[in-house]
């Protein structure tokens, strides 16, 4: 009898070591304000209290963005971290306390933070002037981020998602971005950070004849990430996929899943984004106030068992070596010691002509950003239809409707990014039609 309730007893043991094994993933971003469109006191099965978003609406008031909170089910600890800042606080009792103790801002935007061994970690970001993958460890000491060297990072890189599992963390797609040299590229596939290493390796999505890199690199595309999975969603309008594609991202195998159920885009553009554990919570609202709505929850667990399997990510062993590593500057820079010696007068000029050539570009681009936000801005709080938005945007002439749809969208991309880099929020947001919700309208927010 002893030996059968031992045995019993072990089982139950086991079965809650290996329920516990992925500790319970509660994470909540909400914007400035508009989380009281969906007139709910708490989040996180009342975690996070309506009054604690009241007091960083308070704090933030004249520079609103986007806070992001973190629960610890293991420590039983609340965390919020600012985005396109470097502010991190600890909520305790519903009250604010500052643990981040400077004053410094940084290039945070779209940072991904995640609790690593005790320690929150910020990866990636976006600024005015840059890209990057840095890896930053807060230093509870200190009250500061502190920089953590990395090997093989990936220079001017910003990925679209970034996913953590117990082995590291993987960046999908995204661009480089550097104004100084100028350089404007996508990244096809990825990243992966072996954390024991931490070292930066190459990945590889496999997905056989359908090309998702090509898919998620043309067209308007975000991740979402939840307890065992990330979500890619790309608005592609393609005929054989249809108007918008899922992508589910198994993150302990890697398997990637392609969902044909039916799907929207309103999460993205939602005020407030749940996440407890696989199941994500939003706001739908498609009115000119912005006050009427619904609550919506996507299940990835069900969205998984609906999706049939599509391919892999591979992750390499061997790292691509750095852009500015010695053997790739010596042989440019010798080519250009010869070109300038045999030139001579003519290699001078041409080297002076270059380097008054690329501000003069970069101003001339400033110049026509600052127009169309002019033009833009005068739309303030408006609700502007499709033909009446191409027209300010300057692409009303293109007739072929593809072309001027993706053209569209990337404008809108760009133009959001770049605003909120400058204002931590974005610019133009996209409304359906109430009457008929095939069609939408754009709405400016200053």
């Amino acid at each position: 009898m002893k030996i059968r309730f031992t045995t019993l007893f072990l089982l139950v043991l086991l079965c809650q070591t290996a329920q516990s094994a992925t500790p319970p993933f509660f994470r909540l971003e909400v914007t400035t304000n508009k989380w009281s469109y969906g007139n709910r006191d708490s989040f996180l099965n009342g975690i996070v209290q309506k009054t604690v978003l009241e007091q960083l609406d308070s704090i933030y008031k004249k520079t609103p963005g986007s806070y992001e909170f973190h629960y610890s089910k293991e420590t039983n600890s609340l965390k919020v971290f600012i985005h396109c800042s470097f502010d991190f606080y600890t909520v305790v009792n519903g009250k604010l306390i500052k643990d981040y103790q400077f004053q410094n801002r940084g290039y945070t935007c779209g940072s991904s933070l995640f609790l690593k061994e005790g320690n929150y970690y910020l990866v990636g970001g976006r600024g005015f002037w840059t890209h990057h993958l840095d890896l930053f460890r807060f230093d509870s000491q200190a009250g500061s981020w502190e920089f953590t060297q990395t090997k093989n990072q990936a220079l001017d890189y910003f990925p679209l998602g970034v996913f953590h599992s117990e082995k590291g963390t993987t960046a999908l797609f995204g661009e480089y971005s550097n104004p100084r040299i100028p350089r404007l590229e996508k990244e096809t596939q990825g990243f992966f950070l072996d954390w024991k290493l931490k070292t930066w390796l190459p990945i590889k999505l496999e997905t056989g004849e359908l090309n998702l890199s090509e898919i998620i690199t043309s067209n308007p595309s975000y991740f979402l990430e939840t307890q065992d999975y990330g979500l890619l969603v790309s608005n592609t309008q393609l005929p054989n996929l249809g108007w918008i594609v899922w992508v589910l991202v198994e993150k302990a195998s890697g398997k990637l899943f392609l969902y044909e159920g039916p799907k929207s885009l309103e999460a993205i553009n939602s005020p407030y984004k749940e996440v407890i554990e696989n199941k994500f919570i939003y706001f739908e609202y498609n009115d000119d106030s912005n006050t009427e709505g619904k609550e919506l929850t996507i299940d990835l667990e069900e969205v998984r068992q609906k999706s049939k399997e599509i391919g892999q990510i591979t992750y390499l062993e061997n790292p691509i070596e750095p852009e500015n590593s010695s053997d790739k500057i010596l042989v440019p820079g010798l080519f250009i010691g010869i070109f300038l010696l045999l030139g001579g007068v003519t290699g001078w000029w041409y080297v002076n002509r270059q380097k008054k050539s690329l501000p003069e570009s970069l101003e001339e681009d400033e110049k026509e950003d600052e127009t169309l936000l002019d033009k833009l801005l005068e739309h303030d709080g408006k609700k502007i239809t499709t033909e009446e938005f191409d027209k300010i945007l300057g692409i009303h002439e293109i007739t072929n409707f593809d072309s001027k749809r993706i053209k569209r969208a990337r404008l809108i991309k760009e133009i959001n990014l770049r605003y909120e880099e400058k204002k931590g929020m974005g610019l133009i947001t996209r409304i359906k039609n109430p009457e008929d919700k095939r069609f939408v309208y754009y709405k400016i927010t200053f």
